[in-house]
């Protein structure tokens, strides 16, 4: 028997769904664009956490960053899920300035509360006239901003395409 013959046997006995039975999809899912954890009005005990001259170094890969003293292997176990990741911000949408303050004010709230994982999705960089814009904002930041000092490294998220990034926090000294 060819294809089209067995295809033709096979379908004979399927009927179509009455219209009333059809599922129709939402217009538009929901999506949050950040997760926060509960405002904490106490700041952490910035002191016992290492000076601000502490610097995240560019490795051969521009999107990977990493502390002193933080291993290929460790790298390896943040990119399998260890530790596990603690809260996801979505920039997607939010201009530069807008994107910045979100994520000293998140990064803020993770280090008060001992997270240790955070994805930060930036998109690749599809929709910006140029080059990423928010992506290079972010990396930059993640180098030079406020709370460089708490990050001991930053790689792209698997799976994302580029458009998100793990970013490992240190604990307490």
């Amino acid at each position: 028997m060819d294809e089209d013959k067995l295809f033709a046997e096979a379908m004979s006995k399927v009927k179509p769904i009455a219209h009333e039975q059809k599922k129709q999809p939402s217009e538009k899912p929901t999506v949050k664009k950040h997760v926060s954890l509960p405002v904490n009005r106490t700041p952490p005990a910035f002191d016992t956490y290492p000076s601000q001259n502490v610097s995240l170094q560019t490795t051969e890969n521009p999107w990977i960053l990493k502390a002193d003293g933080i291993s290929r292997e460790r790298l390896k176990r943040l990119a399998a899920g260890d530790p596990a990741v603690g809260l996801t911000l979505d920039l997607h949408g939010m201009t530069r300035d807008a994107a910045l303050d979100l994520l000293d004010h998140e990064f803020l709230q993770a280090v008060s509360h001992k997270q240790r994982v955070i994805t930060v999705i930036h998109g690749r960089g599809l929709h910006s006239q140029g080059k990423a814009v928010l992506k290079e904002a972010v990396y930059q930041w993640l180098r030079e901003g406020a709370m460089a000092r708490f990050i001991l490294a930053a790689i792209p998220q698997p799976g994302s395409g580029g458009g998100a990034c793990l970013v490992l926090l240190r604990r307490k000294v």
